[in-house]
């Protein structure tokens, strides 16, 4: 993950032009997500192997890493305004989202599949009824899954939208905090405030044809409802609003040949000189340092190895440009 917003949107805002362009675009938006639904097995005993269940096979399986630009995070109750959402930001854009109520629709069907297979039942009158430790023991093992697969997903896509309305996000009337009645939105905005934050360049691959900027190096040093709330803090996250979405529309628009990367359109008022910084490190890494660097902000857990070398990367650009500097002055006092 590069970058997070905070988007306050309902169905009845500008961006969807009334009510049958918003369901043209939910439409565009589903289509989109149900083109990224994974193909599984639903016999268990393809994960089986010497009496031992492969969770992690299954986690791969049923909940893939998929390619995805943006992470919408919403509440269950805002899944048509989510595909609304990516429909339009795929329709003007290009860019892909995930949302995983429509990628990875299916978690409770795999619990189903789970407890029928290894949860302890008997049979009365035609229906089952489950052991409940033996049930809570599966559901631990598939909200895990899931729980990871999305934690997965966040680090891996550049930018996350928090769908911010009123079912996701409330305010208490009483301390003014804002809390959440959803376990996953809970666990989706936590897991931003912690997870990596990756530079641009993990997500780019500018090309720069002899270009020279002075001042480089200083660029570079710089589930049901059960009334259960948990307060949330949403200061890590940027402001997005509808007019931002608007702008962006407009400034991709007029100059969608300028930009490679769509996304460049919006950091261009929301992150003043992201991109401009970014371009700079693309002219003095080595192709091998950027290799370096891109591989290892793309692998899922850096080890002390990968984290050593990227340092040691960062530590030789700025070398390179004090070397330049106390030779020529051109960088630092140009």
């Amino acid at each position: 993950m590069h970058i997070g917003f905070n988007l306050k949107l309902d169905e009845n805002d500008s961006i969807f032009w009334g009510e049958d362009e918003y369901r043209k675009l939910q439409e565009k938006g589903e289509k989109h997500l149900d083109a990224q639904k994974a193909v599984y097995q639903k016999d268990l005993k393809k994960y089986v192997n010497q009496n031992e269940i492969d969770g992690t096979k299954i986690q791969n399986e049923w909940f893939p890493q998929v390619k995805a630009d943006i992470f919408i995070s919403h509440s269950h109750k805002d899944t048509e305004l989510a595909c609304a959402l990516a429909g339009w930001i795929n329709k003007n854009f290009g860019l892909r989202c995930f949302i995983d109520s429509n990628v990875w629709g299916y978690s409770e069907e795999l619990l189903s599949e789970m407890n029928a297979n290894l949860s302890d039942r008997e049979e009365f009158g035609g229906r089952y009824l489950y052991d409940l430790k033996s049930c809570n023991m599966v559901s631990q093992h598939v909200n895990t899954m899931l729980s990871i697969a999305l934690q997965k997903m966040i680090d891996k896509v550049e930018a996350v939208i928090l769908l911010n309305t009123e079912r996701a996000v409330t305010v208490h009337s009483d301390t003014q905090m804002e809390k959440t009645y959803s376990p996953w939105i809970y666990s989706e905005i936590v897991c931003t405030q912690f997870i990596r934050k990756k530079p641009l360049l993990a997500y780019r691959n500018y090309t720069i044809e002899h270009q020279t900027y002075e001042g480089i190096y200083e660029s570079v040093q710089y589930a049901k409802h059960l009334g259960i709330s948990y307060d949330v803090s949403l200061k890590h996250l940027k402001e997005l609003g509808v007019e931002d979405l608007e702008q962006w529309n407009l400034e991709y628009g007029w100059h969608n040949l300028d930009y490679e990367y769509p996304l460049d359109a919006l950091y261009k008022f929301m992150c003043p000189n992201e991109v401009e910084n970014t371009k700079k490190l693309f002219c003095v890494l080595e192709d091998g340092e950027l290799r370096t660097l891109q591989h290892a902000y793309s692998t899922q857990g850096m080890d002390a190895d990968d984290c050593e070398r990227v340092q040691d990367i960062l530590d030789g650009i700025i070398n390179r440009g004090l070397s330049c500097c106390w030779e020529c002055n051109g960088y630092l006092n140009g």
